[in-house]
C-alpha cells in the first residue's frame, strides 16, 4: 500500500509539472528597414529546423528565406543578403517542421474575394514529405473576410494541430466565442484526423473593425503534447488604431482546449514598442534551462504604409 501511495504521488507530481503555466518576459528586440530597404517584408512563417542548423522564413506573398549561421535575432538583418531566396507563388501564412517524419507542413491563405493580384479565394494546409505535397486540409473559400488559416503546431511526438484564424465556416461571428481546433497523427501513409477541441476566441478587443471584430489567431506553437501556446491578435481600427495581442497557454481538457485564467504574456502591458501585426513564432535556444519564443511581424502589403518588419523575443520567466 505504501509503495502504491508513493507511486500515485509521484504520477499527480509529474502531472502537475508537466501542466505548469508558462509566463514570459521581453528578453530582446529589434527592427528591420522599412521597404523598400532589406528583404524581409510580410513575414507571416518562421520555423527553425535543428537538423541543418536552419532558419526558414515564409511570407504571404510567396517569399520563401532560409537562414544558417543566426546566432542573435540582430543576425536576421545583418545576413539578409546571404539568405537562400526563393519566389513560390504560396501566399504562407505558417511553416512548420516535424523533425521525426522529415515532413514540412504550411498554411495558405489566399483573398476573400478575386482581386487584380490574385483570382484564388482558397485557404489550406499540406504537408511535404515528398513531392509533390499533399493535402493535410483541402483548399476551402476564406469562411470570412482575411480569415483563413494562420496557425500550425507539431509536437514532439508529431501530432499535427490546425487552429483556423476567426473558426471554421459557421463558426466566425460575434456572438459565437466557440471555435475548434484540429488535431492529427501521422499515419502509415499521411495523416489521420483524430479529433476537434473547442476553443474560447476572444471577439471584444477591436470591436470597431468590420474584420478585425472576429478577433484572429495567427499562430500556434507546441509546448507539450498535450498543451499549447496560441497567438491571439486584432486591429483595434477607429479606436487605438494599435493592434491588440496576448500569448495564452492552453491545455487539453477532455475536447476543450482550457486557456489560464492570465495570459503567457500581454504585449500591450508595459511592452517598450508599439507591437505591430504579429504573425509567426518558433522556439529560440533556451537560456539557462529557460525556454525563449521568437516571435515575427508582418509589415503588410504595399510602399505606402511606415512598418517594419519586427522581432521579438520572449523568456520564460
Amino acid at each position: 500500500m505504501k509503495n502504491l501511495i508513493l507511486l500515485l504521488l509521484f504520477i499527480s507530481f509529474h502531472t502537475i509539472v508537466k501542466a505548469q503555466s508558462l509566463r514570459f518576459e521581453l528578453s530582446d528586440y529589434t527592427l528591420l528597414p522599412q521597404k523598400p530597404e532589406g528583404e524581409l517584408h510580410g513575414i507571416s512563417g518562421i520555423e527553425f529546423v535543428p537538423s541543418k542548423n536552419q532558419w526558414h522564413l515564409a511570407s504571404d506573398r510567396g517569399n520563401y528565406f532560409i537562414f544558417d549561421s543566426i546566432n542573435t535575432i540582430q543576425d536576421f538583418g545583418k545576413r539578409q543578403k546571404l539568405a537562400v531566396h526563393k519566389k513560390t507563388g504560396l501566399w504562407y501564412e505558417a511553416i512548420r517542421f516535424d523533425a521525426r517524419s522529415n515532413t514540412f507542413l504550411y498554411a495558405v491563405e489566399n483573398e476573400y474575394t478575386a482581386n487584380s493580384e490574385t483570382c484564388d479565394t482558397t485557404t489550406y494546409v499540406s504537408y511535404m514529405d515528398s513531392f509533390p505535397p499533399s493535402f493535410l486540409i483541402p483548399p476551402f473559400h476564406l469562411p470570412a473576410d482575411n480569415k483563413g488559416i494562420e496557425a500550425i503546431a507539431v509536437t514532439e511526438n508529431g501530432n499535427v494541430w490546425v487552429a483556423p484564424e476567426a473558426g471554421w465556416a459557421g463558426e466566425t461571428e460575434v456572438g459565437n466565442d466557440t471555435i475548434h481546433f484540429r488535431k492529427f497523427e501521422k499515419a502509415v501513409s499521411g495523416y489521420a484526423e483524430v479529433g476537434a477541441y473547442s476553443y474560447i476566441i476572444d471577439r471584444s478587443g477591436c470591436p470597431q473593425s468590420p474584420t478585425e471584430k472576429r478577433g484572429g489567431i495567427s499562430e500556434i506553437i507546441s509546448v507539450n503534447e498535450t498543451q499549447l501556446l496560441v497567438l491571439e491578435r486584432c486591429f483595434d481600427l477607429k479606436v487605438t488604431n494599435k493592434i491588440k495581442a496576448k500569448l495564452w497557454q492552453v491545455t487539453v481538457d477532455g475536447a476543450h482546449l482550457k486557456k489560464d485564467i492570465k495570459p503567457a504574456f500581454d504585449f500591450n502591458e508595459g511592452f517598450p514598442l508599439v507591437v505591430d501585426n504579429l504573425e509567426g513564432m518558433s522556439w529560440w535556444n533556451n537560456d539557462n534551462g529557460k525556454r525563449q519564443l521568437l516571435l515575427i511581424t508582418d509589415d503588410n502589403p504595399g510602399m505606402k504604409n511606415k512598418q517594419q518588419t519586427q522581432l521579438i523575443l520572449l523568456k520564460e520567466k
